[in-house]
């Protein structure tokens, strides 16, 4: 199945459900923690990670790389409320939930089975409903106190960051994105290249770029169909480029068979792809970078006229 609808197939899950559940994080946790500083997860009032747990957290993409995959140990994977503290400091809640769960989540969210990263791998998402619907809303894992406490410990990376610089839909066969991705690291990082994969089978493992119309709920799409490749090997460095650490690419994606879309406001939403499927924590170390993991979910609002 193509990950590229993943998410789509994931909201009907969720969607699913007809009976009314309990929020898993309307009860509030125990204050009397033994919280140590640096990053702290909790789980149901415990503590289940902290930073003698964490090898590095990528701030880009979210995931909590760890010194041992049975630090998470498989009792924590379980529906039910969270929280991350940072220095002994309540930041935000979080939700851990069952991919069929009948509980829509809002908010920062563990899903559980983990099925896209490796062991090692925690990855703290945000509910598909809140990255679409409330586009542009402030993200409480973006708290520079979380920042802060992972520094202590030499445990903060900014991982591959992103930014939408246009979007210019100038007719149906005349569509065009550009966005910036830099690496601030110490640490170069192997990406998926758009240009290499080749548009068509780069739109079979990304659902590209989207106009959402937030008052409709419409979506307009490109219309290029996806081709799928005849062998796929995420870990081809013949389809990644290398950015190395303290520079900057610009990429730019043409489409010429999108969706015609009316005059209004809109909020524009484009999925960079990376590998995820339990990639193992050797296969990523190359000899000249790292292979980095964390798809990214861009937004930016946009008027068409």
């Amino acid at each position: 199945m193509r990950r590229a609808i993943a998410p789509f197939i994931l909201l009907l899950f969720v969607l699913a459900g007809c009976e009314t559940e309990k929020d898993p994080v309307e009860e509030p946790l125990d204050p009397s923690l033994h919280l140590t500083d640096g990053f702290c997860l909790l789980k149901n009032s415990r503590v289940v990670l902290n930073h003698y747990d964490i090898d590095y957290y990528d701030y880009s993409a979210h995931l909590i790389y760890l010194k041992d995959p049975g630090a998470f140990e498989e009792k924590f994977k379980e529906q039910g409320p969270g929280a991350v503290c940072a220095d002994s400091t309540w930041i935000y809640d979080l939700s851990y939930v069952f991919y069929v769960s009948s509980y829509i989540p809002q908010g920062p969210v563990i899903w559980f089975p983990l099925i896209l990263y490796a062991d090692d791998i925690v990855h703290i998402d945000q509910a598909w409903e809140t990255a679409v619907m409330m586009a542009g809303g402030p993200d409480p894992r973006e708290d520079p106190r979380i920042v802060e406490a992972l520094k202590k410990y030499g445990q903060f990376r900014h991982g591959i960051q992103f930014e939408i610089v246009s979007v210019q839909y100038n007719s149906p066969d005349d569509v065009v994105l550009e966005l910036d991705m830099w690496n601030e690291d110490a640490v170069n990082y192997y990406y998926w290249d758009p240009e290499k994969i080749g548009m068509e089978i780069y739109l079979y493992i990304s659902m590209g770029l989207t106009f959402y119309d937030t008052d409709s709920e419409l979506r307009y799409r490109h219309r290029v169909e996806p081709a799928q490749p005849d062998s796929w090997n995420p870990l081809d460095l013949e389809n990644m480029s290398l950015l190395k650490s303290d520079s900057t690419v610009r990429l730019s994606f043409a489409y010429d068979r999108f969706d015609t879309v009316p005059t209004g406001n809109y909020v524009a939403l484009f999925e960079f792809a990376a590998p995820t499927f339990n990639i193992e924590r050797e296969d990523l170390e190359q000899p000249d970078g790292r292979i980095w993991l964390g798809e990214q979910y861009l937004t930016s609002e946009e008027v068409v006229e």
